[in-house]
């Protein structure tokens, strides 16, 4: 059976369905149709690729030490880590938005027509707080740290290019040691979320 076939199927089953969340979510017109498990999911990695940065910018080559305040990253301070801060946070609250959504789902079960439009709402705005704030700010964050990895032709090539320097020491002192290891441990308890609820839908 092919992809395309397994999902008319799933639509199928899911508009013939008993259950009115089922068919809300897969009837009503939104970009955040995925089940939550499945956002959840996405969310783990996003906060792990945030991570990420911390052993990237360990990779970096000397040639990119004169844009740095420093070559450790447990201390570095760059300005792109607040960015990261910023996206990490943006992507843990909708993370227990969708937590929430899902406990109110599995303890109110079965939903009328009523709370599913509601829940699915809570889910649409979690969505698009995790993916146009939280996933790109983490994107920007990431892609930034990356850029070292290139060299210091191409840091500087971007700093004459942009007038400015991501890499360089911010004002507000956040390590990207810290972004990193809270990054990691949001991703470790928002996969351990996912986990949960994964196991409790399926008892529905």
């Amino acid at each position: 059976m092919s992809p395309e076939q397994q999902r008319s199927d799933g639509i199928t089953d899911a508009v013939l369905s008993d259950s009115a969340y089922e068919r809300v979510r897969v009837l009503r017109d939104s970009l955040f149709t995925q089940p939550i498990p499945r956002k959840l999911r996405v969310q783990g990695l996003l906060l792990a690729v945030l991570a990420a940065t911390v052993p990237l910018y360990w990779l970096y080559p000397d040639s990119v030490a004169g844009y740095l305040t420093t070559t450790d990253p447990m201390t570095a301070t760059p300005r792109v880590a607040l960015l990261g801060a910023f996206g990490g946070t943006m992507v843990l609250f909708s993370a227990a938005l969708l937590v929430g959504a899902a406990l109110y789902r599995v303890e109110h079960a079965p939903l009328t027509e009523q709370q599913a439009y509601q829940v699915l709402t809570v889910e649409d705005f979690a969505g698009g707080v995790s993916l146009a704030m939280g996933g790109f700010a983490i994107a920007i964050t990431t892609g930034s740290i990356a850029m070292g990895l290139f060299g210091g032709d191409a840091v500087g090539s971007y700093v004459a290019t942009m007038g400015q320097n991501p890499l360089a020491g911010s004002v507000y002192g956040l390590s990207l040691g810290s972004v990193g290891i809270g990054a990691l441990s949001a991703s470790a308890v928002v996969l351990v979320a996912h986990w949960y609820v994964d196991r409790r839908f399926r008892r529905l």
